[in-house]
């Protein structure tokens, strides 16, 4: 261990200089917050435009039937597992799973190392992913390698601006986080012009350069906030409260010190990963945020295809999964303003609520593209305020302390769902979906999920507090 350690500490330091946050701490948070938004672009905006290549991969690799479960004849492969959704499902398992790793790792590298390192296994995910011939080489490359450093970058995008700001955090997170978003908008009409210019290997070939120029740039502008300049600004706390409180700068001390400590560790005061996962507010989180994200990507991948089994066309079917996207931006920059003035995890039951019953009554019965556009708005926006009100909850729960640790955490359970759910879904739309009769059945399986997502955010709501108008 003492080796391990040593060679740590040896390896180069990567981003904004301490010296530099420390003279221009205003410009440094502001380099944090746009390299932040740009990791937030590149990463999960290329996992958000993973439908252009499950269109690809579905019409290469069905027809021959080279699954996963390697061996099987056209006449026995019946009933196996999409290539195209078992190559995704992977990506996204090892996203969530690598959320836990990289987590840990930026508590021993550093953010802008621990960044660097994610954007080349994007990179050479993608760009190994252009020689591929077989579907088990492109679940290890797109799937493993992409997947693992997609997971990594977010963890880190994700939770990094909210040690710069004590205000405002909930419109700032939802600024980066829109990211993601405005990449699914960008990236996919650009993977889509690639594939038609280049061919798909020569598309995820040209990918793999610019994701992996493009994060490791911003891996220069990741930097936590020095400890020095928190301390100054705990100090500057106590002389206002002082002043403001006609110099009884002993109580003035003691009522900052203890905003200090719920900003450093949370309403619950916990200071090490032990006690975070004994907690009962962990473990609701926990069950929310794996449920509602799951079933958050089970609707963007069946969109298009539910719309053309109702029968809409498949421009309308594309043109409903843009509107769902392009809302999650708006969703993300409101709820998380919404957020600031009512609470973080009073926000985060609201939205949830909201989108169970869209699903509920809007999709589950929606025959016609008016009320499936409605359905696309109301689910972007509300829905899509899942990921930025990860971190905030943490914060408000545990504190800013550990923040990329405990987020990270979350990411162990997401693991299982997020690679489940699709699966499930597609079972739905296969086995059921004969004459639009599975249709139905998304919805409510989406819908359900849902609506145990906000049940476990109801018991966290109530485990921190049973006032209903306290803020939260």
């Amino acid at each position: 261990m003492k080796v391990v350690r040593k060679t740590i500490a040896r390896l180069p330091k990567v981003g904004i200089t301490k010296s530099f946050c420390l003279v221009h701490p205003h410009i440094a948070a502001g380099v944090v917050v746009m390299a932040s938004f740009i990791g937030m672009f590149l990463g999960p905006g290329m996992t958000n435009s993973y439908g252009i290549f499950e269109e690809e991969y579905e019409n290469k690799y069905s027809s021959t039937n080279n699954t996963l479960a390697s061996g099987k004849n056209s006449s026995t492969a019946s009933g196996t597992l999409s290539p195209a959704i078992a190559i995704g499902a992977i990506h996204l398992a090892t996203n969530y799973l690598f959320t836990t790793i990289a987590g840990a790792l930026c508590e021993r590298l550093g953010m802008g190392l621990t960044t660097f390192i994610g954007s080349l296994m994007v990179g050479s995910g993608h760009f190994l992913a252009g020689f591929c011939t077989e579907v088990w080489q492109l679940a290890l490359t797109q799937g493993v390698l992409a997947g693992a450093g997609i997971g990594t970058i977010f963890i880190i995008v994700s939770t990094i601006p909210t040690s710069w700001f004590n205000n405002n955090q909930g419109f700032l997170i939802g600024i980066v986080h829109s990211g993601s978003g405005v990449g699914g908008l960008v990236l996919a009409p650009l993977t889509r012009y690639l594939i038609n210019k280049f061919q798909l290997s020569g598309a995820v070939k040209i990918l793999g350069i610019i994701l992996a120029i493009g994060l490791a740039l911003i891996s220069l502008g990741m930097a936590s906030k020095p400890d020095e300049l928190v301390d100054r600004e705990d100090m500057e706390n106590i002389d206002i409260v002082s002043l403001s409180d006609n110099g009884s700068e002993h109580k003035a001390s003691s009522l900052a010190k203890k905003r200090m400590s719920v900003r450093s560790f949370g309403v619950r005061n916990v200071h090490n990963t032990g006690g975070v996962l004994r907690s009962p507010e962990f473990w609701y989180l926990n069950v929310a945020v794996m449920l509602a994200e799951a079933a958050f990507y089970v609707v963007l991948f069946f969109l298009p295809v539910y719309a053309i089994g109702i029968g809409l066309t498949s421009e309308q079917g594309a043109l409903i999964a843009g509107v769902a996207n392009g809302a999650t931006i708006l969703g993300r920059i409101t709820i998380g303003y919404i957020a600031d003035l009512a609470g973080n995890i009073n926000m985060f039951f609201i939205t949830h609520l909201f989108v169970t019953v869209s699903c509920f009554f809007l999709w589950f019965p929606a025959k016609s593209f008016m009320v499936m556009m409605i359905f696309a708005c109301t689910f972007g926006i509300f829905a899509g305020s899942l990921t930025p009100m990860v971190p905030l909850c943490s914060v408000t729960l545990f504190g800013q302390n550990g923040l990329a640790n405990n987020v990270g955490l979350l990411g162990i359970g997401m693991v299982l769902t997020t690679s489940a759910a699709p699966v499930i879904a597609r079972v739905f739309y296969e086995k059921i979906g004969q004459n639009g009769a599975g249709y139905g059945t998304v919805a409510l399986f989406c819908g359900g999920t849902y609506l145990v997502a906000t049940l476990s955010i109801l018991a966290l709501r109530l485990c921190v507090s049973r006032k209903p108008w306290v803020k939260i």
